[in-house]
C-alpha cells in the first residue's frame, strides 16, 4: 500500500486526500493553519460552465462529487441557481449571444432574457445594461463547508488530517522524492502531492505558479430575493485570467503594482438573505498588505 504525503488544507488538497484514500492509498494531509483558511474558504463558490466541452464535463463530473457528498454530516448548502450575464451596450449583447450559440452546441440551456423582465426582478440594478442571457446547469455552495465536507470524507475513509502543522521541506534523494519534513519531524512517502496553491513555490522553487489577488464584499441581508447569480460580460475566460494573474515586474511594484487587471460585476445572493458582491484581479506580492481601495471600487 503506497505512502502518500499531501501539503494543503484547501479545496484542492482535501478533494486529492478523499481520492487517494477511497481507492486504497495510505494518506497524510499537512496543513499549516486551518482547513479552508485561506482562497478556498473565501470565495462565492460558484460551479459554472465555460464554453469548451471539456470543462463542461469536468463540471459536471465535480457535481456529482459534490452530490455524493452533500447528504454528508457537513452542511455545505449546495444548491442550483441560474446565472445571468447581463451586457452593458449592444456591442457586448452581440457578444454574448454568440457566446450564447456556442454554449448551447455545447448542450446548455442559454436564453435570452430583456431589461425590462430583469428589472422586474432586479430593482436595484441601475439603468447601464442592455439585457442578457439566462443560462441554466449552474450550481452554488457555501466553499469553506464544502473543503471541510472533503477532509471529513477523507478522514473516513482512512486519511490523516494534519492541521497546524507547516511544512517546510521535501526531502529528495536517489533521483526521487522521498518524504517531508515538517513542524514534527520527518515523514517518509512514496509520493508527494502538493496543493498549496499560491505557497507552492515555497516548497518547489521550479514551480510555474504566480499569484493574483482578488476580493468580495458580502452584505447585510438584503430586503429582496435576487433569483439568479448575476454577472456582468466583462469577467475573462479562465486562460486569460491565468495570464494576468503573473508576478510583477520590478517596474510594476515600483510604480504601484497592485492596480486591478480585471474588474467586473458579480452578485451571489446566499441562502440566509445576504450577498457576495465582487469582483477583481490584481497581480500580487502574496503577504503584504494590497488594494486598499478594492472595497471601494467594488462599492
Amino acid at each position: 500500500m503506497k505512502e502518500i504525503g499531501v501539503v494543503g488544507g484547501g479545496i484542492a488538497g482535501t478533494t486529492i486526500a478523499y481520492e487517494l484514500a477511497r481507492r486504497g492509498a495510505r494518506v497524510t494531509l499537512f496543513e499549516r493553519g486551518a482547513i479552508a483558511g485561506e482562497a478556498s474558504g473565501r470565495n462565492m463558490g460558484l460551479l459554472l460552465n465555460q464554453i469548451e466541452t471539456g470543462v463542461i464535463r469536468i463540471m459536471q463530473q465535480s457535481l456529482a462529487i459534490y452530490r455524493a457528498l452533500a447528504d454528508g454530516e457537513v452542511d455545505f448548502q449546495l444548491r442550483e441557481v441560474p446565472q445571468l450575464i447581463i451586457a452593458a451596450d449592444e456591442s457586448q449583447y452581440a457578444a454574448m449571444g454568440k457566446r450564447a450559440f456556442e454554449m448551447r452546441a455545447a448542450g446548455m440551456e442559454v436564453t435570452a432574457i430583456a431589461d425590462a423582465e430583469i428589472r422586474r426582478n432586479f430593482r436595484a440594478l441601475g439603468p447601464g445594461f442592455r439585457g442578457g442571457h439566462l443560462i441554466g446547469n449552474a450550481w452554488a455552495l457555501d466553499p469553506g463547508p464544502a473543503t471541510i465536507a472533503f477532509a471529513q470524507a477523507a478522514r473516513e475513509a482512512g486519511a490523516v488530517i494534519a492541521t497546524a502543522t507547516r511544512v517546510s521541506q521535501v526531502v529528495v534523494g536517489g533521483g526521487r522524492v522521498r518524504g517531508l519534513i515538517t513542524d514534527s519531524g520527518r515523514h517518509a512517502f512514496d509520493a508527494v502531492v502538493l496543493a498549496a496553491g499560491p505557497w507552492l513555490p515555497e516548497l518547489w522553487r521550479p514551480a510555474p505558479v504566480s499569484v493574483g489577488r482578488g476580493w468580495l464584499l458580502r452584505t447585510a441581508r438584503l430586503d429582496f430575493r435576487i433569483p439568479w447569480i448575476v454577472e456582468d460580460t466583462s469577467w475573462p475566460d479562465q486562460d486569460q485570467l491565468g495570464r494576468v494573474a503573473r508576478p510583477p515586474t520590478l517596474a510594476e511594484v515600483a510604480d504601484g503594482h497592485d492596480h486591478p487587471v480585471v474588474q467586473a460585476f458579480v452578485i451571489a445572493q446566499q441562502p440566509g438573505g445576504d450577498a457576495l458582491i465582487g469582483t477583481s484581479l490584481s497581480p500580487s506580492l502574496r503577504e503584504p498588505a494590497e488594494g486598499l481601495d478594492m472595497p471601494q471600487r467594488i462599492a
